[in-house]
């Protein structure tokens, strides 16, 4: 009896730290807006979605925007999060994300996405420019 009941004991403490975590997890993945950025690709790319499938009503897509919402991805990232990174991680970036340093993080990180994407544009012309002279 005394085993069953420590073993209840373990697995109820595991089932409530994984709780812990998970909730932690969300809200880290609310926090830095992942759930919403993932909601918005699904959105902004439907296009192809629909050209794959072109037999699809437009009900069918209005219900398919609805299931892919910023919640539903924020239950589907949790537990990859939890692969990646310690209870005690999840608590350090949430502290980060929640100082200046981490909204501004927050703020700018798609500017500087933005930016490097168009530098990293002109880096592939001006290489292919300079490697089709050479080559040539």
């Amino acid at each position: 009896m005394k085993k069953a009941v420590i073993v209840c004991a373990l697995f109820l403490g595991i089932s409530t730290f994984s709780q812990v975590k998970e909730s932690k997890i969300k809200e880290l993945i609310i926090l830095t807006e992942v759930d919403k950025l993932a909601s918005q690709e699904v959105k902004q790319n439907i296009g192809k979605y629909q050209k794959a499938y072109p037999g699809a009503s437009n009900k069918f897509w209005e219900e398919f925007l609805k299931e892919m919402s910023p919640e539903k991805f924020a239950d589907l990232y949790a537990p990859i999060y939890s692969e990646y990174y310690t209870e005690s991680e999840i608590d350090d970036l949430i502290k980060f994300y929640n100082t200046s340093a981490g909204k501004k993080m927050m703020e700018v990180t798609p500017l500087i996405l933005k930016e490097g994407m168009k530098a990293g544009e002109k880096m592939g012309k001006e290489t292919v420019s300079k490697l089709m002279k050479k080559i040539d």
